[in-house]
Protein backbone atom coordinates (compact mmCIF):
# COMPACT_ATOMS: atom_id res chain seq x y z
CA UNK A 1 0.00 0.00 0.00
CA UNK A 2 2.99 2.52 0.69
CA UNK A 3 4.50 1.66 -2.93
CA UNK A 4 1.02 2.18 -3.97
CA UNK A 5 0.99 6.08 -2.71
CA UNK A 6 4.88 6.76 -3.46
CA UNK A 7 3.55 6.27 -7.16
CA UNK A 8 0.30 7.96 -6.98
CA UNK A 9 1.32 10.92 -5.55
CA UNK A 10 4.11 12.08 -8.07
CA UNK A 11 2.00 11.16 -11.16
CA UNK A 12 -1.09 13.40 -9.80
CA UNK A 13 1.58 16.38 -9.34
CA UNK A 14 2.37 15.72 -13.13
CA UNK A 15 -1.21 15.69 -13.88
CA UNK A 16 -1.83 18.77 -12.11
CA UNK A 17 1.10 20.41 -13.26
CA UNK A 18 0.04 19.91 -16.81
CA UNK A 19 -3.09 21.09 -16.17
CA UNK A 20 -1.76 24.18 -14.88
CA UNK A 21 0.22 24.75 -18.32
CA UNK A 22 -2.35 24.20 -19.82
CA UNK A 23 -4.85 27.00 -18.01
CA UNK A 24 -2.26 29.16 -18.77
CA UNK A 25 -1.31 28.92 -22.28
CA UNK A 26 -4.94 28.87 -22.92
CA UNK A 27 -4.97 32.81 -21.85
CA UNK A 28 -4.27 34.96 -24.98
CA UNK A 29 -3.55 38.33 -23.89
CA UNK A 30 -3.63 41.67 -25.96
CA UNK A 31 -6.23 44.16 -26.71
CA UNK A 32 -10.01 42.75 -26.62
CA UNK A 33 -11.81 45.90 -28.49
CA UNK A 34 -12.93 45.71 -31.83
CA UNK A 35 -12.84 49.63 -32.20
CA UNK A 36 -8.95 49.79 -31.45
CA UNK A 37 -6.64 49.76 -34.24
CA UNK A 38 -4.84 46.73 -32.76
CA UNK A 39 -7.37 44.73 -31.99
CA UNK A 40 -6.68 40.59 -31.53
CA UNK A 41 -9.45 38.24 -32.07
CA UNK A 42 -7.84 35.76 -30.65
CA UNK A 43 -6.76 37.39 -27.66
CA UNK A 44 -9.15 35.90 -24.39
CA UNK A 45 -7.52 38.59 -21.72
CA UNK A 46 -7.51 41.96 -22.43
CA UNK A 47 -3.97 43.35 -21.06
CA UNK A 48 -4.80 47.06 -21.62
CA UNK A 49 -2.94 47.19 -24.58
CA UNK A 50 -5.57 48.76 -26.69
CA UNK A 51 -4.86 51.43 -28.92
CA UNK A 52 -7.41 53.94 -30.50
CA UNK A 53 -7.82 56.23 -33.24
CA UNK A 54 -8.27 59.94 -32.75
CA UNK A 55 -11.59 60.80 -31.55
CA UNK A 56 -13.09 63.90 -31.62
CA UNK A 57 -16.56 64.85 -31.29
CA UNK A 58 -19.14 68.10 -30.70
CA UNK A 59 -20.40 68.32 -26.83
CA UNK A 60 -24.37 68.70 -26.68
CA UNK A 61 -25.37 71.70 -24.53
CA UNK A 62 -28.07 71.59 -21.90
CA UNK A 63 -27.78 74.94 -20.34
CA UNK A 64 -26.30 77.89 -22.60
CA UNK A 65 -25.33 80.10 -18.95
CA UNK A 66 -25.42 78.43 -15.29
CA UNK A 67 -26.65 80.59 -12.80
CA UNK A 68 -24.96 83.34 -11.00
CA UNK A 69 -24.63 81.11 -8.06
CA UNK A 70 -22.56 78.43 -9.63
CA UNK A 71 -19.78 80.42 -11.52
CA UNK A 72 -16.74 78.62 -10.86
CA UNK A 73 -18.47 74.97 -10.90
CA UNK A 74 -15.88 72.41 -10.29
CA UNK A 75 -17.05 69.54 -9.14
CA UNK A 76 -20.34 67.66 -10.59
CA UNK A 77 -22.48 63.99 -9.25
CA UNK A 78 -25.79 63.17 -9.54
CA UNK A 79 -28.50 62.21 -6.91
CA UNK A 80 -31.63 62.41 -6.14
CA UNK A 81 -32.98 63.26 -9.24
CA UNK A 82 -31.03 66.21 -10.08
CA UNK A 83 -27.31 67.66 -10.36
CA UNK A 84 -24.49 68.43 -7.02
CA UNK A 85 -22.33 71.31 -7.53
CA UNK A 86 -19.90 73.20 -5.92
CA UNK A 87 -17.67 76.51 -6.60
CA UNK A 88 -13.63 76.11 -6.01
CA UNK A 89 -11.73 78.19 -3.72
CA UNK A 90 -12.72 81.33 -1.71
CA UNK A 91 -16.55 81.01 -2.70
CA UNK A 92 -19.02 79.94 0.33
CA UNK A 93 -19.00 76.49 1.57
CA UNK A 94 -21.93 75.10 0.31
CA UNK A 95 -23.19 72.61 -2.18
CA UNK A 96 -25.93 73.23 -4.97
CA UNK A 97 -28.56 71.01 -6.36
CA UNK A 98 -29.30 71.74 -10.23
CA UNK A 99 -32.33 71.02 -12.40
CA UNK A 100 -30.82 68.35 -15.03
CA UNK A 101 -32.91 70.95 -17.75
CA UNK A 102 -32.63 74.03 -16.57
CA UNK A 103 -29.62 74.40 -14.39
CA UNK A 104 -31.51 76.35 -11.79
CA UNK A 105 -30.65 75.72 -8.34
CA UNK A 106 -33.31 74.25 -6.37
CA UNK A 107 -31.66 73.69 -3.10
CA UNK A 108 -28.81 74.96 -0.94
CA UNK A 109 -26.56 73.01 1.57
CA UNK A 110 -24.19 74.97 4.08
CA UNK A 111 -21.53 72.57 5.19
CA UNK A 112 -20.70 74.06 8.26
CA UNK A 113 -17.93 74.50 10.34
CA UNK A 114 -15.41 74.82 7.19
CA UNK A 115 -13.68 77.00 4.64
CA UNK A 116 -13.56 76.29 1.43
CA UNK A 117 -10.19 76.68 0.43
CA UNK A 118 -10.18 75.29 -2.52
CA UNK A 119 -13.33 72.93 -2.96
CA UNK A 120 -12.39 70.77 -6.49
CA UNK A 121 -14.64 67.61 -6.47
CA UNK A 122 -17.41 66.19 -5.48
CA UNK A 123 -18.17 62.03 -5.38
CA UNK A 124 -20.09 59.49 -3.46
CA UNK A 125 -21.45 56.20 -2.19
CA UNK A 126 -24.86 54.93 -0.89
CA UNK A 127 -24.70 56.81 2.04
CA UNK A 128 -22.61 59.79 1.99
CA UNK A 129 -20.96 62.73 -0.32
CA UNK A 130 -17.25 63.44 -0.02
CA UNK A 131 -16.07 66.81 -1.21
CA UNK A 132 -12.48 67.27 -2.10
CA UNK A 133 -10.73 70.00 -0.54
CA UNK A 134 -7.19 69.78 -2.07
CA UNK A 135 -6.86 72.09 -4.66
CA UNK A 136 -3.45 72.98 -4.94
CA UNK A 137 -2.42 75.09 -7.61
CA UNK A 138 0.75 76.43 -5.70
CA UNK A 139 2.09 72.92 -4.85
CA UNK A 140 2.65 74.15 -1.45
CA UNK A 141 -0.77 73.03 0.79
CA UNK A 142 -0.15 71.15 4.06
CA UNK A 143 -4.28 71.19 5.04
CA UNK A 144 -5.34 68.26 2.36
CA UNK A 145 -8.93 67.26 3.13
CA UNK A 146 -12.14 65.61 2.18
CA UNK A 147 -15.45 65.98 3.69
CA UNK A 148 -18.12 63.54 4.53
CA UNK A 149 -21.17 63.95 4.32
CA UNK A 150 -24.05 61.81 5.77
CA UNK A 151 -26.62 61.49 2.45
CA UNK A 152 -29.28 61.47 5.36
CA UNK A 153 -28.93 64.65 6.39
CA UNK A 154 -29.90 66.05 3.24
CA UNK A 155 -33.56 66.63 3.06
CA UNK A 156 -35.55 66.25 -0.21
CA UNK A 157 -36.40 69.80 -0.87
CA UNK A 158 -35.58 73.08 0.75
CA UNK A 159 -32.26 74.02 2.61
CA UNK A 160 -30.24 73.16 5.33
CA UNK A 161 -26.71 73.04 7.01
CA UNK A 162 -24.82 69.88 7.28
CA UNK A 163 -22.01 69.08 9.68
CA UNK A 164 -19.27 67.09 8.10
CA UNK A 165 -16.28 64.73 9.18
CA UNK A 166 -12.86 65.18 8.38
CA UNK A 167 -10.21 63.19 6.04
CA UNK A 168 -7.03 64.80 6.27
CA UNK A 169 -4.51 63.93 4.16
CA UNK A 170 -1.13 64.48 2.76
CA UNK A 171 1.26 63.19 -0.25
CA UNK A 172 4.07 60.90 0.63
CA UNK A 173 5.94 60.99 -2.35
CA UNK A 174 6.55 65.31 -2.00
CA UNK A 175 9.02 66.31 -0.37
CA UNK A 176 9.19 70.16 -1.82
CA UNK A 177 6.31 72.41 -0.79
CA UNK A 178 7.89 75.57 -2.14
CA UNK A 179 5.60 77.63 -3.86
CA UNK A 180 5.14 76.90 -7.85
CA UNK A 181 1.81 78.53 -8.78
CA UNK A 182 0.35 76.44 -11.60
CA UNK A 183 4.25 74.72 -11.46
CA UNK A 184 3.79 72.01 -9.85
CA UNK A 185 3.03 68.03 -9.98
CA UNK A 186 1.23 67.87 -6.67
CA UNK A 187 -2.46 69.90 -7.54
CA UNK A 188 -5.55 67.82 -7.73
CA UNK A 189 -9.29 68.00 -8.87
CA UNK A 190 -10.66 64.72 -9.17
CA UNK A 191 -11.88 61.85 -7.00
CA UNK A 192 -14.07 59.17 -6.78
CA UNK A 193 -15.53 56.32 -4.65
CA UNK A 194 -14.72 52.80 -4.87
CA UNK A 195 -15.20 50.28 -2.54
CA UNK A 196 -14.24 51.31 0.51
CA UNK A 197 -11.46 54.07 -0.35
CA UNK A 198 -12.28 56.89 -2.63
CA UNK A 199 -9.52 57.47 -5.16
CA UNK A 200 -7.73 60.80 -6.41
CA UNK A 201 -6.44 61.62 -9.67
CA UNK A 202 -3.77 64.67 -9.59
CA UNK A 203 -3.82 67.82 -12.07
CA UNK A 204 0.08 68.03 -12.95
CA UNK A 205 0.66 71.13 -14.31
CA UNK A 206 4.18 70.25 -15.41
CA UNK A 207 4.07 66.97 -17.04
CA UNK A 208 0.91 67.17 -17.86
CA UNK A 209 0.17 63.61 -16.70
CA UNK A 210 -1.91 62.03 -13.97
CA UNK A 211 -1.26 59.85 -10.51
CA UNK A 212 -3.75 58.16 -8.92
CA UNK A 213 -3.98 57.54 -4.81
CA UNK A 214 -6.39 55.94 -2.74
CA UNK A 215 -7.55 57.34 0.71
CA UNK A 216 -9.87 55.60 3.31
CA UNK A 217 -12.87 56.96 3.84
CA UNK A 218 -12.80 56.53 7.49
CA UNK A 219 -12.07 59.97 9.37
CA UNK A 220 -8.42 60.65 9.90
CA UNK A 221 -5.36 61.34 8.69
CA UNK A 222 -3.44 59.82 6.17
CA UNK A 223 -0.34 59.67 4.18
CA UNK A 224 -0.89 58.50 0.38
CA UNK A 225 1.54 57.17 -1.61
CA UNK A 226 0.81 56.61 -5.82
CA UNK A 227 -0.21 53.62 -7.19
CA UNK A 228 -0.23 54.15 -10.87
CA UNK A 229 0.19 56.93 -13.44
CA UNK A 230 -1.71 58.00 -16.76
CA UNK A 231 -0.45 60.30 -19.70
CA UNK A 232 -3.37 62.54 -19.66
CA UNK A 233 -1.92 64.73 -22.09
CA UNK A 234 -3.76 67.59 -20.65
CA UNK A 235 -4.73 68.85 -16.74
CA UNK A 236 -7.94 66.38 -15.35
CA UNK A 237 -9.78 68.56 -13.52
CA UNK A 238 -13.03 65.84 -12.97
CA UNK A 239 -14.01 62.41 -12.66
CA UNK A 240 -16.87 60.07 -12.33
CA UNK A 241 -17.39 55.88 -11.96
CA UNK A 242 -19.94 54.21 -13.61
CA UNK A 243 -21.66 51.39 -11.38
CA UNK A 244 -21.21 49.08 -14.09
CA UNK A 245 -17.43 49.97 -13.95
CA UNK A 246 -16.77 52.70 -16.29
CA UNK A 247 -14.91 55.95 -15.49
CA UNK A 248 -14.52 59.33 -17.07
CA UNK A 249 -11.38 62.05 -16.22
CA UNK A 250 -12.39 64.83 -17.46
CA UNK A 251 -9.59 67.92 -18.85
CA UNK A 252 -8.52 70.43 -21.13
CA UNK A 253 -5.30 71.31 -22.89
CA UNK A 254 -4.68 74.94 -24.09
CA UNK A 255 -8.55 75.46 -22.85
CA UNK A 256 -9.89 72.59 -25.17
CA UNK A 257 -11.71 70.29 -23.04
CA UNK A 258 -11.48 66.44 -23.71
CA UNK A 259 -12.08 63.04 -21.83
CA UNK A 260 -10.73 59.91 -20.69
CA UNK A 261 -12.50 56.62 -20.71
CA UNK A 262 -11.51 53.74 -18.42
CA UNK A 263 -12.86 50.75 -19.08
CA UNK A 264 -12.59 46.84 -18.84
CA UNK A 265 -10.30 47.02 -16.15
CA UNK A 266 -9.84 44.69 -13.20
CA UNK A 267 -10.74 45.82 -9.53
CA UNK A 268 -8.98 49.14 -8.73
CA UNK A 269 -6.80 48.64 -11.57
CA UNK A 270 -7.94 51.54 -12.95
CA UNK A 271 -5.29 52.12 -15.66
CA UNK A 272 -4.84 48.93 -16.29
CA UNK A 273 -7.70 48.54 -18.84
CA UNK A 274 -8.49 50.30 -21.94
CA UNK A 275 -7.74 53.90 -21.65
CA UNK A 276 -9.74 56.00 -24.45
CA UNK A 277 -9.52 60.12 -24.96
CA UNK A 278 -12.47 61.74 -26.44
CA UNK A 279 -11.51 64.89 -28.09
CA UNK A 280 -14.67 68.16 -28.05
CA UNK A 281 -14.87 70.02 -31.21
CA UNK A 282 -16.53 73.18 -31.03
CA UNK A 283 -16.23 74.29 -27.53
CA UNK A 284 -12.80 76.17 -27.85
CA UNK A 285 -12.27 78.49 -24.37
CA UNK A 286 -14.10 76.01 -22.32
CA UNK A 287 -12.73 75.07 -18.98
CA UNK A 288 -14.15 71.87 -17.95
CA UNK A 289 -14.40 70.92 -14.95
CA UNK A 290 -16.91 68.38 -13.38
CA UNK A 291 -18.40 65.50 -14.34
CA UNK A 292 -20.79 63.61 -13.66
CA UNK A 293 -22.65 59.75 -14.49
CA UNK A 294 -26.69 59.79 -14.29
CA UNK A 295 -28.94 57.16 -15.88
CA UNK A 296 -26.36 54.53 -18.23
CA UNK A 297 -23.98 55.88 -20.02
CA UNK A 298 -25.45 59.55 -19.77
CA UNK A 299 -22.63 61.91 -18.50
CA UNK A 300 -22.79 65.61 -17.78
CA UNK A 301 -20.09 67.63 -17.95
CA UNK A 302 -20.52 71.91 -16.21
CA UNK A 303 -17.53 74.46 -17.19
CA UNK A 304 -16.61 77.07 -14.72
CA UNK A 305 -16.97 80.86 -16.52
CA UNK A 306 -13.77 82.20 -17.90
CA UNK A 307 -13.25 85.16 -19.79
CA UNK A 308 -14.98 84.09 -22.98
CA UNK A 309 -17.20 81.99 -21.86
CA UNK A 310 -20.07 81.52 -19.11
CA UNK A 311 -20.41 78.92 -17.21
CA UNK A 312 -22.18 76.31 -18.80
CA UNK A 313 -23.78 72.74 -18.99
CA UNK A 314 -23.51 70.12 -21.68
CA UNK A 315 -24.20 66.33 -21.96
CA UNK A 316 -22.85 63.40 -24.44
CA UNK A 317 -23.38 59.08 -24.00
CA UNK A 318 -20.19 57.29 -24.04
CA UNK A 319 -21.94 53.51 -24.75
CA UNK A 320 -20.80 54.23 -28.31
CA UNK A 321 -17.02 54.14 -27.30
CA UNK A 322 -17.67 51.01 -24.55
CA UNK A 323 -20.00 48.69 -25.49
CA UNK A 324 -18.94 44.78 -25.67
CA UNK A 325 -19.42 43.59 -29.21
CA UNK A 326 -21.53 40.42 -29.20
CA UNK A 327 -20.05 37.50 -31.46
CA UNK A 328 -24.09 36.83 -31.92
CA UNK A 329 -23.98 39.26 -35.30
CA UNK A 330 -20.58 39.20 -36.17
CA UNK A 331 -20.55 36.80 -39.17
CA UNK A 332 -23.66 38.93 -40.47
CA UNK A 333 -21.73 41.40 -41.37
CA UNK A 334 -19.77 42.26 -44.78
CA UNK A 335 -15.88 43.21 -43.69
CA UNK A 336 -15.09 46.84 -43.68
CA UNK A 337 -13.35 47.03 -46.96
CA UNK A 338 -16.67 45.36 -48.38
CA UNK A 339 -18.36 47.33 -51.26
CA UNK A 340 -21.34 45.66 -50.93
CA UNK A 341 -22.67 47.57 -47.43
CA UNK A 342 -24.44 50.80 -46.63
CA UNK A 343 -23.88 54.04 -44.16
CA UNK A 344 -26.54 54.09 -41.34
CA UNK A 345 -26.16 57.98 -39.80
CA UNK A 346 -26.29 59.67 -37.26
CA UNK A 347 -24.42 56.82 -35.79
CA UNK A 348 -25.64 56.35 -32.42
CA UNK A 349 -28.56 57.17 -32.74
CA UNK A 350 -32.29 57.03 -30.83
CA UNK A 351 -33.53 54.68 -33.52
CA UNK A 352 -33.95 57.40 -36.61
CA UNK A 353 -31.66 57.39 -38.93
CA UNK A 354 -30.51 57.58 -42.73
CA UNK A 355 -29.30 54.99 -44.80
CA UNK A 356 -27.03 55.62 -47.64
CA UNK A 357 -26.77 52.39 -50.27
CA UNK A 358 -23.62 51.86 -51.68
CA UNK A 359 -23.74 52.16 -55.70
CA UNK A 360 -25.04 51.10 -57.95
CA UNK A 361 -28.86 51.35 -56.09
CA UNK A 362 -30.96 51.67 -59.12
CA UNK A 363 -33.51 49.58 -57.06
CA UNK A 364 -36.25 51.60 -55.15
CA UNK A 365 -37.85 48.96 -53.67
CA UNK A 366 -35.98 47.14 -50.43
CA UNK A 367 -37.12 44.78 -47.60
CA UNK A 368 -35.28 44.93 -44.16
CA UNK A 369 -34.76 42.70 -41.03
CA UNK A 370 -33.74 44.20 -37.53
CA UNK A 371 -31.34 42.28 -35.44
CA UNK A 372 -30.31 42.11 -31.92
CA UNK A 373 -26.85 42.62 -30.80
CA UNK A 374 -26.94 38.18 -29.68
CA UNK A 375 -28.55 37.33 -33.68
CA UNK A 376 -31.98 37.52 -32.67
CA UNK A 377 -34.75 38.89 -35.36
CA UNK A 378 -36.76 41.82 -33.57
CA UNK A 379 -38.19 42.63 -36.68
CA UNK A 380 -39.01 41.98 -40.72
CA UNK A 381 -40.73 44.39 -42.70
CA UNK A 382 -41.46 44.73 -46.57
CA UNK A 383 -42.04 46.98 -49.18
CA UNK A 384 -39.60 49.87 -48.47
CA UNK A 385 -39.20 52.73 -50.98
CA UNK A 386 -36.77 55.20 -51.56
CA UNK A 387 -33.48 56.12 -53.24
CA UNK A 388 -29.78 55.63 -52.77
CA UNK A 389 -30.62 57.77 -49.12
CA UNK A 390 -33.51 56.41 -47.39
CA UNK A 391 -34.58 57.00 -43.20
CA UNK A 392 -35.42 54.31 -41.56
CA UNK A 393 -37.50 54.56 -38.18
CA UNK A 394 -37.34 52.33 -35.20
CA UNK A 395 -39.16 52.90 -32.28
CA UNK A 396 -38.84 51.54 -28.11
CA UNK A 397 -35.22 50.68 -28.83
CA UNK A 398 -33.52 50.35 -25.91
CA UNK A 399 -29.47 51.48 -25.71
CA UNK A 400 -27.06 48.86 -27.56
CA UNK A 401 -25.91 47.49 -30.53
CA UNK A 402 -28.27 46.57 -33.39
CA UNK A 403 -27.56 44.83 -37.10
CA UNK A 404 -30.11 46.28 -40.19
CA UNK A 405 -29.92 44.05 -43.03
CA UNK A 406 -31.38 45.43 -46.01
CA UNK A 407 -32.33 43.33 -48.94
CA UNK A 408 -33.17 44.46 -52.77
CA UNK A 409 -33.77 42.64 -55.86
CA UNK A 410 -29.57 42.97 -56.84
CA UNK A 411 -27.59 42.57 -53.65
CA UNK A 412 -28.43 42.37 -49.41
CA UNK A 413 -26.85 45.20 -47.53
CA UNK A 414 -26.09 44.93 -43.90
CA UNK A 415 -24.93 47.71 -41.37
CA UNK A 416 -24.49 47.82 -37.70
CA UNK A 417 -25.60 51.15 -35.84
CA UNK A 418 -25.68 52.04 -32.00
CA UNK A 419 -28.84 53.43 -29.63
CA UNK A 420 -27.86 55.67 -27.32
CA UNK A 421 -31.30 57.27 -25.82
Amino acid sequence: MKSFRFVLYPVIAAILQLSFINSAYSQIPGCTDPQATNFNPDATQNDGSCVYPTTSVPLTVVVNVLPQAVNETSGLIYWNGGLWTHNDSGNPPELYKLDTITGQVLQTIIVSDVQNIDWEDVAQDNTHIYIGDFGNNAGNRTDLKVLKIQKADIPAIGNTSVEPEIISFSYGDQNSFVSANRNNDYDCESMISYGDSLYLFTKNWVNQQTRLYALSKIPGNYEIFPNDNLNADGLITGADIQDGGEIVLIGYKNYNPFMWLLFDFQGSDFFGGNKRRINFTGVLGIQSEGIGYSFGSNVFISSEKTAVNPAKLFKLNTLQWTYSTSTGIEDMVPHPDSTQGMLIYPNPNNGNFNIEFDKPCSKSSFSSELYSASGNLLQRNAGHSGNCVTGMSFTGLTNGLYLLRCYSAEKVFSARFMVCN
